[in-house]
């Protein structure tokens, strides 16, 4: 499993309709946008501006906005 999926992160609401959530982590912007779903996978991270990672799965170390 990739690292950054188990780390723990807490997520704030994204302030731009194509940010889901974001959070700063070590001083660096992180973004999860919703993908089109089934064709993309559910999320896209996306570190500093550039996507990362796609997952399907909320990872059990992040901590969604309530």
């Amino acid at each position: 499993m990739d690292a950054r999926l188990r780390r723990a992160i807490t997520w704030s609401k994204g302030h731009d309709p194509s940010v889901m959530y974001a959070a700063e982590v070590d001083g660096v912007r992180w973004t999860i946008r919703l993908g089109e779903f089934p064709d993309e996978s559910l999320y896209t991270l996306s570190i500093d501006g550039t996507e990362v990672l796609s997952l399907d799965d909320w990872p059990p170390a992040w901590t969604r906005p309530g």
